[in-house]
């Protein structure tokens, strides 16, 4: 119901980062690249889309998310806001998709 919006998020990250769709929904130890589908799944959670819609919505790229990689990723984006005024900064401007 609100692919569209995983949709706008993932354009935005895409953009910002020069990554593919293929790079970034490819199992990698790459920590942009992670750090890249880390936002994705942050952006997709605060906008009140729920976990099984991103899971699912991930599948289409070929990626298989578990909710322990959500809850992770939430916990890693959290803390690199808090620690990198950069990084929230990056996050204000990814979210902006209205």
């Amino acid at each position: 119901m609100k692919e569209h919006i995983f949709t706008l998020f993932l354009t935005n990250i895409l953009a910002h980062t020069g990554y593919s769709k293929e790079e970034l929904f490819t199992k990698t130890k790459n920590m942009d690249i992670v750090a890249a589908k880390q936002m994705l799944i942050y952006l997709c959670v605060n906008r009140g889309i729920k976990k099984a819609s991103i899971k699912r919505y991930m599948l289409k790229y070929g990626y298989n998310l578990h909710d322990v990689s959500i809850s992770y990723a939430m916990r890693s984006t959290q803390k690199y806001i808090k620690e990198d005024p950069d990084y929230k900064a990056i996050i204000d401007k990814l979210i902006q998709i209205d």
